[in-house]
């Protein structure tokens, strides 16, 4: 795959995977900090550039410093927007349409982003691709590790 720009529409993913259902019906905001902590390693430790949308309040974060280039977006939807009208807008205006990959299971968003030129995918995909990535940086630690000299 040659997307290397990954839109998440994080309510999507969240109502997809059981565990983070789970516990968004206990606490929204710890599902999707969950939902970030995992996306923030496959931005960290891959080539995707990683942003994630969400819909709803709790958006505010008190920022100590200025994002950087190389930071991963999360962005909230404001009272007259949705996550999708978020994406879709983002996926129109980049220019780089075919080098995104949507994450959603709303098959009117894919359709839609895909009509703009962007590839879609599932969240069972994403939980796939994260599995497969972080499998392959334990693995890259514990090769480094062994093949340290310690003195």
């Amino acid at each position: 795959m040659s997307a290397r720009y990954l839109l998440v529409d994080g309510h999507s993913v969240i109502f997809a995977w059981p565990d983070l259902r789970a516990l968004h019906d206990r606490n929204r905001a710890a599902a999707r900090k969950a939902l970030a902590d995992r996306l923030q390693q496959l931005h960290d430790t891959t080539p995707w550039r990683v942003t994630l949308v969400l819909d709803g309040k709790l958006g505010t974060v008190a920022a100590t410093a200025p994002p950087k280039r190389t930071d991963m977006v999360i962005s909230y939807a404001t009272a007259d927007q949705t996550a999708d009208s978020i994406i879709e807008r983002l996926v129109a205006s980049s220019g780089v349409a075919p080098d995104i990959l949507v994450i959603t299971a709303d098959e009117a968003e894919k359709l839609t982003v895909e009509a703009l030129g962007a590839m879609t995918s599932s969240p069972s995909w994403l939980r796939e691709e994260l599995e497969r990535e972080g499998a392959s940086f334990t693995n890259d630690l514990e090769r480094i590790h062994r093949s340290a000299r310690w003195k």
